[in-house]
């Protein structure tokens, strides 16, 4: 298999695997509420991580805990928010908030015009999946959206430091 097919294939199932993991986190709200299902989330991908990966914790250096504490707060932090927020609002329509940031971000660092083309075309379609009649539409579900999608851009960006 060629390269961009393998990097086509694990984003095609990264995609699939956040946004079926937001749908069946979802379905377990009415049981433990959004606060206990971003733990859960958190506490088995950390469990998950060290199974796989088996860092030397004793090898860190302060900088290295501070780092990790940094970034395991952060993607903490955006994963109750989004959880939050989809308790609020609907799925679909968090998830397209969520998207803003990455496509921003892609379009920011683009220097391609069929990349911008492309972005301009998923803005495009973005717009046709916003309810712009619907005034039921939890402002704070909305504002929490955008609020996950602040922290995760943090977090990338800090990350890439």
């Amino acid at each position: 298999m060629k390269k961009s097919n393998k990097a086509i294939s694990a984003a095609l199932l990264s995609m699939v695997s956040v946004q079926g993991g937001a749908s069946i986190a979802k379905q377990l709200f009415p049981a433990i509420g959004a606060t206990g299902t971003s733990m859960l989330r958190i506490g088995l991908s950390t469990v998950l991580l060290n199974i796989i990966n088996r860092p030397k914790f004793f090898q860190f250096t302060k900088q290295q805990w501070l780092y990790c504490a940094i970034y395991g707060i952060g993607i903490a932090a955006m994963n109750l928010i989004f959880y939050l927020a989809i308790q609020r609002i609907p799925l679909g329509l968090a998830v397209t908030v969520e998207f803003i940031g990455p496509l921003f971000l892609a379009l920011s660092l683009s220097r391609k015009w069929l990349d911008i083309l492309w972005g301009l075309i998923a803005c495009a379609g973005i717009l046709f999946i916003v309810p712009w009649q619907s005034n039921n539409i939890d402002l704070i579900g909305l504002l929490l959206a955008f609020l996950a999608v602040y922290f995760g851009q943090s977090t990338l960006l800090w990350e890439a430091k």
